[in-house]
């Protein structure tokens, strides 16, 4: 069997889907926390404004387990210290600071979802 090679034709991700369990009390923590604006929403979806390029989208799922065994993105920042005392400061649980390529540490958001923050 001969491998063939495919051209790729997936210029990027367009977006992330977060499950959460109750959209309205997510939204307000992902702007409060984070700072994100919002983007468009209905009833069931919210988007929020990180970076050009990037859609990050709030889900609300009727049978909801929050992401807690891995994290299913990074957010990017330039300090990490300076990002896990500020979520520290405003109640967010966070984990210690991983050093090594790249410093990292994990944040739980308010739905029990883990999700990294790294250092580039």
């Amino acid at each position: 069997m001969s491998e063939q090679v495919v051209e790729r034709f997936v210029d990027r991700i367009d977006a992330v889907f977060l499950p959460v369990r109750n959209l309205q009390e997510s939204l307000e923590w992902y702007q409060k926390v984070f700072g994100f604006g919002l983007r468009w929403s209905n009833e069931r979806m919210a988007g929020l404004a990180i970076a050009a390029n990037c859609g990050f989208h709030l889900v609300q799922i009727p049978d909801f387990e929050p992401i807690n065994k891995y994290t299913p993105f990074n957010y990017v920042v330039k300090n990490a210290d300076e990002v896990r005392a500020r979520l520290g400061q405003l109640g967010v649980e966070v984990s210690e600071i991983r050093n090594g390529e790249p410093r990292r540490f994990d944040l739980t958001d308010n739905n029990g979802n883990m999700i990294s923050v790294i250092q580039i």
